[in-house]
C-alpha cells in the first residue's frame, strides 16, 4: 500500500529540550504525513515558544512553527488540549521517572503513545517494536486494553541498530553464541552528558543497566520474531561509553553451527527486507545495511542511509547500519557496525513506527477518507 496525497496527521512531543525530542522536532516539521502541534516540556520551559528554546542539535536550526510549550502538571488539562487540537500520536521522550504514569495515561486516553522510556520495554503488554525487523508485533496491540489509544515501546538507542544486524543471519542460520562490545556516545547519555564531555569533564565509561538492557531487549525482540521460541543461544555484552559526541557503534562475534562463508554473510544483509520498504514509507532507507570497505569511522558512517547529512529535509538520513571489518573463519563471524543513536536508535525509528501505523490502517487519518488511500 503506498500512500498519496494526505493530510498530515497530528502530532505531539513530550520533551523539548533533550536530543531525542528535538530530533522529533527537527524530523516532523518537514514531514508530509506527520505534522508537530504541541510540545509539551518541563517547567523551565512551559510558555515559551520552541523558536526560543536553546537548540542543542548540531544541524542548523529548521524552520519552526510557532509552538508555546505545555505543562505536565495538570494532565487532565493536557488531555484536554491534545484533543482540542486533534492530536492522534504522541512521541515520548520523557524519563522513565515521569513517563511510568503519564505515558500510560495517555494511551488510556485514547491517544497513540510510541515511547522511548525503558520501564515499558518488558511489559508484556506492551510491544517492544523495531519497525525493520518485527513489525507484525503490530498484531500484539489488539490485546492492548487502553481503550481507543495503543501504547509503543521503542528499544534501546544501541539495540535497534544490532537487532537489524543480527535478525537477518539468525533467522537463516542457527548461531550457538554471540558476544558483543560496544562503544558508545556522549549523546547517548542525554544532552548533559554530552556537555559535560565537550567541556573536558572526565566521564565515566561504565554505563549502569545497558549491559542487561541490551540481552533482555535483544532476547525479547529476537525470540517474538521467531514465534516465542526460547532463545537457544548464549550472549555476552560489554558496554562502554566514549568520548565521541554522536554515534553508536559495536564489534561482534558470532559463532554458528556450522560452516559459513563472507558471500552468505553479506548475501542475507544484501537482501534484507521488510514491510517498511515494500511500503516505501517516508524514513524507509532503500537499504537496511551499507557496506563499508576499510575500517568503520563512525563520526563518518552513522549517517548512512542517503547521501546528504540534512534529517529535517532527508528522512532517510542516518536510517541504515553501517557494516564493515567483515571476517569469516569457518562457523565463526566477525565484523562492526555503526549507527546514529539519536536517529535510527531512536527519534527516527520512532517516525517509522508512526509511518508504519498509517501505512497499515492502525491509526486512520482522521482528514483523509479511506478512498484515498492507494493499495
Amino acid at each position: 500500500m503506498v500512500m498519496q496525497n494526505l493530510g498530515r496527521v497530528n502530532c505531539a512531543i513530550l520533551g523539548s529540550r533533550g536530543l531525542v525530542a528535538q530530533r522529533y522536532i527537527q524530523r516532523l516539521v518537514n514531514h508530509n504525513w506527520l505534522l508537530p502541534v504541541m510540545v509539551i516540556g518541563s517547567k523551565s520551559t512551559v510558555g515559551k515558544k520552541i523558536t526560543d528554546l536553546p537548540w542543542f542539535l548540531d544541524e542548523k536550526k529548521p524552520l519552526l512553527p510557532d509552538i508555546v510549550v505545555e505543562g505536565l502538571d495538570d494532565v487532565d488539562l493536557l488531555i484536554q488540549n491534545l484533543r482540542n487540537k486533534n492530536v492522534q500520536i504522541i512521541f515520548s521522550a520523557l524519563p522513565d521517572s515521569v513517563a511510568t504514569n503519564v505515558d500510560i495515561q495517555l494511551a488510556m486516553s485514547g491517544f497513540t503513545v510510541i515511547s522511548h522510556a525503558s520501564v515499558h520495554r518488558l511489559k508484556h503488554n506492551i510491544p517492544l517494536i523495531v519497525p525493520d525487523v518485527n513489525p507484525d508485533e503490530i498484531r500484539a496491540l489488539d490485546s492492548q486494553k487502553f481503550a481507543s489509544g495503543f501504547l509503543i515501546s521503542c528499544s534501546n538507542c544501541m539495540v535497534i541498530p544490532l537487532s537489524l544486524a543480527l535478525k537477518p543471519l539468525f533467522s537463516e542460520i542457527n548461531c550457538i553464541s554471540v558476544k558483543i562490545n560496544t562503544q558508545q556516545s556522549l549523546s547517548g547519555g542525554g544532552r548533559k552528558l554530552l556537555a559535560y564531555g565537550r567541556k573536558g569533564e572526565k566521564i565515566d565509561s561504565f554505563i549502569p543497566g545497558e549491559r542487561e538492557s541490551i540481552i533482555n531487549e535483544l532476547n525479547r525482540i529476537l525470540r517474538l520474531d521467531l514465534g516465542n521460541k526460547e532463545s537457544e543461544f548464549n550472549m555476552e555484552v560489554n558496554c562502554c561509553r566514549v568520548s565521541r559526541d554522536y554515534g553508536h557503534s559495536a564489534d561482534i562475534e558470532i559463532t554458528f553451527d556450522e560452516d559459513v562463508s563472507a558471500h552468505k554473510i553479506i548475501n542475507l544483509w544484501s537482501k534484507y527486507s521488510t514491510k517498511i520498504q515494500k511500503l516505501k514509507l517516508p524514513s524507509a532507507p532503500l537499504n537496511s545495511f551499507v557496506f563499508i570497505d576499510g575500517k568503520i569511522d563512525t563520526n563518518l558512517h552513522r549517517w548512512v542511509g542517503s547521501k546528504s547529512r540534512k534529517p529535517s529535509t532527508d528522512l532517510c538520513s542516518a536510517m541504515s547500519v553501517a557494516i564493515g571489518e567483515i571476517e569469516v573463519t569457518s562457523k565463526k563471524l566477525r565484523f562492526k557496525l555503526a549507527s546514529e543513536n539519536t536517529i535510527k536508535g531512536a527519534a527516527g525509528s520512532g517516525v517509522l513506527m508512526a509511518e508504519l501505523l498509517l501505512a497499515d490502517g492502525v491509526i486512520h487519518d482522521s482528514n483523509t477518507s479511506l478512498n484515498e488511500l492507494v493499495f
